[in-house]
């Protein structure tokens, strides 16, 4: 396919940190942007219960499926065949992670009550930054990290409370910003599509360490709930727009670059 295949095939060797760069900052952030705040805070409790513990029995039970239903172990196999309890935990943490993108399609389309989609919708942006949180952690186990069980506490701890914590004071600083900003729509826009990625690249690439996925829902969600009230009437419904288009594209990409890869 002349250029066109070549650059396919630099495409399908890209480097997973430069994917999770580009996408997730997009993908996460217009997605709880663009969410209903009320709706959100009473479905919060319930978002919590789903995207925590029933996350953490989700990867149990599917390690248990990969050992005692699949077959997975690591008795009476070579050394490197072997499937160790604590890589059935990380496989468990991969696939308990959701993409709500169809479903909640589908129940707009029929008409369903904005609670249950905003509560799907929620569950999957906390369910990932946790899913992401468990599988660093065990991450670190299987790589042979000589860990204690106060330092997996304290990976743990520092993982889930620093992100949001991160996310919060980014959208301090982000609504102190678009408060000194009047009606000049493309500035504004950028502001948030700045801040996005900043944020991100802060919490993932320094020496932070926290989880960009959670800094990135927090900062979405403070938005919504108390930055949009920083934003000049006349710029909200471009700056709706403009987010709506970049998570469109973003999705499609991600399909398309799965395909390429897989292929």
């Amino acid at each position: 396919m002349g250029r066109i295949g070549v650059a396919i095939k630099n495409w399908s060797d890209m480097d997973p940190h430069l994917l999770l760069l580009l996408f997730l900052p997009a993908l996460i952030f217009e997605s709880a942007f663009n969410s209903d705040w009320h709706i959100f805070k009473v479905e919060f409790g319930q978002v919590l219960i789903m995207a925590g513990p029933m996350l953490l029995g989700s990867t149990y039970l599917s390690a248990l499926m990969m050992r005692y239903i699949l077959g997975y172990t690591d008795e009476g196999v070579e050394d490197d065949k072997k499937f160790s309890w604590t890589a059935s935990l990380l496989y468990g943490s991969i696939i308990s992670a959701t993409d709500p993108v169809a479903v909640v399609c589908l129940l707009k389309e029929l008409g369903a009550s904005k609670r249950l989609a905003t509560m799907i919708e929620g569950e999957s942006l906390f369910n990932d930054g946790t899913a992401m949180v468990v599988f660093l952690v065990l991450l670190d186990i299987i790589e042979g990290k000589e860990l204690t069980i106060m330092d997996i506490v304290l990976k743990f701890a520092r993982l889930s409370f620093g992100g949001p914590v991160l996310g919060i004071l980014g959208g301090m600083i982000v609504s102190a910003i678009l408060r000194r900003i009047h009606n000049n729509a493309v500035l504004e826009c950028n502001t948030t599509v700045f801040a996005a990625y900043l944020v991100f690249f802060v919490a993932e690439s320094t020496d932070l360490h926290v989880s960009g996925i959670l800094a990135i829902v927090a900062l979405g969600l403070y938005m919504t709930g108390t930055g949009k009230t920083r934003i000049s009437a006349e710029s909200e419904h471009s700056i709706h727009h403009v987010w709506g288009y970049i998570g469109f594209v973003a999705e499609t990409m991600i399909f398309i670059l799965s395909g390429i890869i897989m292929g």
